[in-house]
């Protein structure tokens, strides 16, 4: 044991205070609530930092052509399937009436056969309400036996009612996106 003097009493305690408090570690706000407030203070005058979102939505042409590729691959499939040449859909692009923009239309075939095998004499029995009328009346005849013959087709074959389910589903989104543009406006 070392014998300290009297007159090196106080600064060797001082120091030897000093190396233990080092070692020792309280958090400050434990041991000071005014340090703890200070600190909140500190943090609420602090700017709050701006945060910027960035949502993007997907463009409507894109839409447009998931649901064409869509539409494309169940009326492929239906056509392998489907053995009536007549039921049978073609997909075109036509000039909608007074204008030079191209729409694209999707019809079974039947549609133009029925006009081609009525024979009209002229152009005047060509407008003729009776020659209309026929022509409406095949055609709602054949439309009916095309959806009987699609909507069995579809059910018997599960392949193509989840390409249905898919064309729907891009046909919705695309919509879906019409409505919410005409919301924003």
């Amino acid at each position: 044991m070392h014998i300290i003097k009297n007159e090196h009493l106080a600064p060797t305690l001082i120091s030897t205070l000093l190396a233990l408090c080092t070692f020792i570690v309280f958090p400050a706000s434990a041991t000071n609530p005014l340090f703890s407030e200070t600190k909140q203070e500190k943090h609420v005058n602090e700017p709050e930092i701006e945060r910027i979102q960035v949502t993007g939505d997907r463009p409507r042409i894109y839409l447009r052509r998931a649901m064409v590729k869509a539409e494309n691959n169940f009326y492929d499939l239906y056509n392998q399937l489907t053995t009536n040449n007549d039921f049978k859909v073609q997909c075109e692009k036509v000039f909608k009436p007074g204008s030079h923009i191209k729409n694209r239309v999707c019809k079974p075939n039947f549609t133009k056969t029925i006009r081609s095998n009525m024979h009209a004499n002229d152009l005047a029995d060509m407008m003729s309400s009776s020659y209309n009328q026929a022509v409406a009346f095949r055609m709602k005849n054949m439309q009916e036996k095309h959806y009987r013959a699609m909507e069995k087709t579809v059910n018997n074959n599960p392949k193509l009612k989840e390409l249905l389910l898919s064309f729907h589903s891009k046909r919705q989104e695309l919509l879906d996106s019409k409505v919410l543009e005409s919301d924003d406006d």
